[in-house]
């Protein structure tokens, strides 16, 4: 589409889900946090919403963060800076809501098939949902992340490589992560309510999860120290589609 009916389609999802949300989480949004951010035409299919930057040609959808921890065990890959702070490999400014946003208008779909069907007791039962190939595939995505190095070169990574798996001792195999678009409850949109944006074990109130082995484990994960710059250096976070048979590995910039 025309980038002037992409804005009509990002207005009319703003108000859908500004109608749903109520009140969004973090306090320092102020009492009346119902309010459709400020989208930003930039020209050339290029849109903005708060600080998240997305691209219509290339479905990219780009944010700023920080690197946070280099040590210690990791249960998330990236947080919002008032969310869980302490077990998270990145920090962003982003919110939540507005990384969502971008995910909607360029087509992302979600996929629940990691979360378990509860049962009337609302235990998990062990199976999972049956989601469609289509609505899989699109719901892939891979993460990349750029920063400049001692250098002053941009240097570029995917996520997984930051981050190792304690039982198989390498850092996390090159696959895609799962946009499972988080959840409503009691009108509050709970990625935003938890600041979830990546997450390594499984909550559904991350809008991206890790499909991989020990996801169940909230133990095994830990930075790839020696691949990380300092704590509290500025890297650029990229999220794009995951092309099925090229691995996220394959497709890192030299």
């Amino acid at each position: 589409p025309e980038p002037r009916h992409t804005l009509i389609m990002l207005k009319t999802l703003l108000a859908m889900t500004l109608g749903l949300t109520g009140a969004l989480a973090f306090a320092a949004d102020g009492p009346n946090p119902v309010e459709a951010p400020p989208v930003q035409d930039l020209g050339d299919g290029k849109f903005k919403v708060g600080i998240v930057g997305f691209e219509q040609k290339t479905r990219q959808i780009s944010f700023p963060a920080e690197v946070n921890m280099k040590e210690g065990a990791l249960e998330y890959a990236i947080v919002h800076q008032n969310g869980k702070i302490h077990e998270a490999i990145l920090i962003t400014k982003a919110r939540p809501f507005h990384v969502n946003i971008a995910l909607k208008i360029l087509g992302y779909e979600e996929s629940k098939e990691l979360f378990p069907i509860l049962g009337e007791d609302f235990r998990p039962t062990g199976k999972f949902p049956d989601v469609p190939e289509k609505t899989r595939n699109a719901a892939r995505a891979e993460i990349q992340l750029r920063w400049k190095g001692k250098s002053g070169d941009a240097e570029r990574a995917t996520l997984n490589d930051w981050i190792t798996n304690t039982v198989t001792q390498k850092p996390l195999a090159p696959k895609p992560w799962v946009y499972g678009g988080s959840y409503f409850h009691e009108k509050s949109f709970q990625a935003e309510a938890s600041g979830d944006i990546v997450a390594l074990f499984t909550t559904n109130s991350s809008l991206f999860n890790w499909p991989g082995r020990d996801a169940s484990l909230d133990d095994v994960w830990i930075p790839t120290t020696a691949r990380i710059p300092e704590v509290g250096t500025p890297v650029t976070v990229t999220i794009k589609p995951f092309v099925k048979g090229k691995s996220p590995a394959a497709s890192k910039a030299k």
